[in-house]
């Protein structure tokens, strides 16, 4: 595998969701912009969509790429569709809900003058500017109490190999990606997982903390818990389908939290007076391990609190869609 360049072209993908609301689309060219503020400054941007929008999307090393298709593709498919047309010897994915950190290149490039190494990512941290309620879903799965240990995707952490990193903030060698074929799938959520399997072939895959993209969250509780459902559904169809990366205790965890917690409700209808107050003290415990995970973080008591109970739901939604996932025989996307 031949080291990079001293100073590489990197080709920034970006993927412009078909379903991208009205009211999200002025957030991407505000944050499109941003991208102006990059240090390191030998690189492209291709965006690339499914069908002609208006406005034109224009800015600095900006390319529109449209797929002229009448239905809607997945991220994948448009990245892969990008693939031809880059120049770079780097291509850099990052989603239309995300903008770089100035350092991010920066920071990232180094990493490619060591041979082994195919590609480098980051966290997807919480961007100052979201919502209340964004924040509140930033805040629960930024903290170790809902994350364990895959956190360091949503929070800096420390430096480390990984054997799946979000697609969100992934940089791979350009000639590796063309000898994988791409992303190669039609998965729209799970779809890192895919690709970073095919990538640990030719090399490692190294997750820097300083790396790092701000990634907008879905807004706390119906968004929130929407996404997280997906991504249970796909790592539960994933634990019997990828078992090289996905088949792990850890995944299973919510599904026990879940089944536990139903468990414990149903015990106290039935059983009121024996059950009610063990069920009350330990709610409460789990309750404070979430508000104290968050509030180390140094956010508010209050946000901290609501969190926490955000921390519940979100294992609750993604335990009941991994058992969903378990039992899919066939997943398209």
């Amino acid at each position: 595998m031949a080291k990079s360049s001293d100073n590489p072209l990197v080709s920034i993908i970006i993927p412009l969701h078909w379903g991208l609301k009205p009211e999200n689309f002025p957030r991407f060219l505000t944050d499109l912009k941003k991208y102006d503020k990059l240090k390191y400054q030998h690189y492209e941007i291709l965006v690339v969509t499914d069908k002609p929008i208006v406005p034109v999307i224009t800015g600095k090393k900006v390319r529109c790429l449209v797929m002229n298709i009448n239905h809607p593709t997945t991220g994948t498919e448009k990245r892969d569709f990008a693939l031809p047309f880059v120049k770079g010897e780097i291509c850099a994915f990052i989603d239309d809900d995300a903008y770089p950190d100035s350092n991010w290149l920066t920071n990232a490039i180094p990493w490619f003058k060591y041979e082994r190494i195919v590609a480098v990512g980051g966290p997807g941290v919480t961007p100052l500017e979201d919502s209340f309620w964004q924040k509140i879903g930033g805040y629960a799965i930024e903290s170790y109490f809902c994350s364990g240990n895959i956190q360091y995707r949503f929070y800096p952490t420390f430096e480390r190999f990984s054997k799946d990193q979000p697609g969100y903030n992934l940089l791979v060698r350009t000639s590796v990606l063309k000898k994988v074929k791409g992303w190669g799938t039609t998965f729209y959520g799970g779809e890192d997982t895919v690709l970073c399997i095919k990538l640990l072939k030719f090399g490692k895959i190294l997750h820097d903390p300083n790396i790092i993209v701000y990634h907008h969250r879905r807004t706390f509780p119906f968004g929130h818990l929407k996404q997280i459902g997906s991504v249970g559904l796909h790592r539960g169809y994933f634990f019997k389908k990828y078992p090289q990366t996905s088949r792990g205790t850890f995944y299973l965890l919510p599904t026990i939290l879940t089944l536990g917690f139903i468990s414990g409700i149903v015990l106290v209808v039935r059983f009121p007076q024996l059950f009610a107050l063990p069920f009350v003290l330990v709610f409460l415990f789990f309750l404070l391990l979430g508000t104290i995970s968050v509030y180390r973080h140094k956010v508010d008591i209050t946000s901290s609190l609501i969190a926490s109970i955000a921390i519940m739901m979100t294992h609750m939604s993604y335990g009941v869609f991994f058992v969903k996932g378990l039992l899919t025989h066939h997943l398209n996307k």
